[in-house]
């Protein structure tokens, strides 16, 4: 989905839209252009239940990148999904980053949930927002809650979906496809984008093995990389 060229401040910091940037260090100029990716209208299937617990959102106390990469991972070992595949989705969702957002089609990049949260209450009646470290559909599944600004919450939300859909389809792949609820091309698509992360995130995995991704992918790998270097470093 194209992005606005332009670029959003808030409190003198730079959010980035999609494309504009992510350059604090040179790995991450391999970045731009390739987060959050998914359509910003895309719905997040109805039968999965957010989570009950509507307590504030919390400081994570490190980077937003951190914070995202460390939360996919315990959701990947609580829920028993293959390791790295979680990473993989988070990366290219969001670029494994906490508190990112996407409100009718632009996308944000802030460094607190405060700010991240203003930016939400600023939103139009009606935009599209896609928000946090996997991307909730905000306006479907956190209508009165700030849930998945909350890495902890959101990536648990999400494993536990994809695990239901695996075992509805018996195939990862296809519970990729489910849990992004676009046109089937969108869909292929987040499957290639999310098999060239898994790479990165486990080297080792053949998970996604079977999918006709071609190389046309190489970027979103090269992305990832940089991306996952950052978020295991604690940077911002």
């Amino acid at each position: 989905m194209p992005r606005s060229a332009h670029h959003a401040r808030i409190e003198g910091r730079s959010l980035a839209p999609r494309g504009s940037g992510l350059k604090a260090r040179g790995a991450l100029a391999l970045a731009s252009g390739l987060l959050l990716a998914a359509p910003a209208a895309q719905a997040r299937p109805a039968d999965s239940k957010p989570p009950r617990s509507e307590r504030p959102v919390r400081e994570t106390g490190g980077s937003p990148r951190a914070a995202c990469l460390s939360a996919a991972r315990e959701a990947e070992a609580r829920n028993g999904l293959p390791q790295g595949l979680l990473v993989a989705v988070a990366l290219a969702e969001s670029g494994l980053h906490a508190y990112a957002l996407n409100i009718g089609g632009r996308s944000y990049f802030p460094d607190t949930s405060e700010a991240a949260r203003r930016l939400v209450a600023g939103a139009r009646p009606g935009q599209p927002i896609m928000a946090g470290c996997v991307q909730v559909n905000a306006r479907v599944h956190a209508a009165r809650s700030d849930w998945p600004l909350d890495p902890a919450r959101a990536t648990d939300w999400a494993a536990r979906h994809l695990r239901a859909k695996y075992e509805s389809t018996g195939d990862w792949g296809d519970a990729i496809r489910a849990w992004n609820g676009g046109s089937p091309r969108t869909r292929d698509e987040l499957v290639c984008r999310v098999q060239a992360k898994l790479q990165v995130a486990n080297p080792a995995s053949r998970l996604l093995e079977r999918e006709q991704c071609g190389t046309r992918f190489a970027r979103d790998r090269r992305s990832g990389a940089a991306l996952l270097e950052v978020a295991e470093a604690g940077d911002r």
